[in-house]
């Protein structure tokens, strides 16, 4: 009479494994749509790029990538007046300042 109130325990390990697998599943299938979907909205922006942020970042873009004179505030004078300073391109900047650190 006692193995009757026994628990099934190959049925348990069963629906146990089975449940594994179906929640690996769906995380599985979530996580992929949602990379889907994030790389559609990505997308959708990088073509619709009409919003100011972009705009000001691609002119920022264009300023940092060449050669050019502009005038700053001088902050050594104490008239407020400007000085005129020549604009590198930043990947020349940065080979500059590496090579004056590594004579140090």
């Amino acid at each position: 009479m006692a193995r009757y109130d026994d628990l099934n325990t190959t049925m348990i390990a069963y629906g146990t494994v089975l449940s594994i697998v179906v929640l690996v599943i769906v995380l599985q299938g979530t996580q992929a749509l949602t990379y889907n979907m994030v790389n559609s909205e990505d997308s959708l922006k990088s073509r619709t790029a009409t919003d100011t942020a972009s705009v000001v970042k691609s002119e920022q873009i264009k300023a940092l990538s060449g050669y050019k004179k502009a005038q700053v505030p001088d902050e050594a004078s104490q008239t407020g007046g400007t000085k005129e300073v020549l604009m590198i391109p930043i990947e020349d900047a940065k080979q500059i300042v590496l090579k004056e650190f590594s004579k140090k």
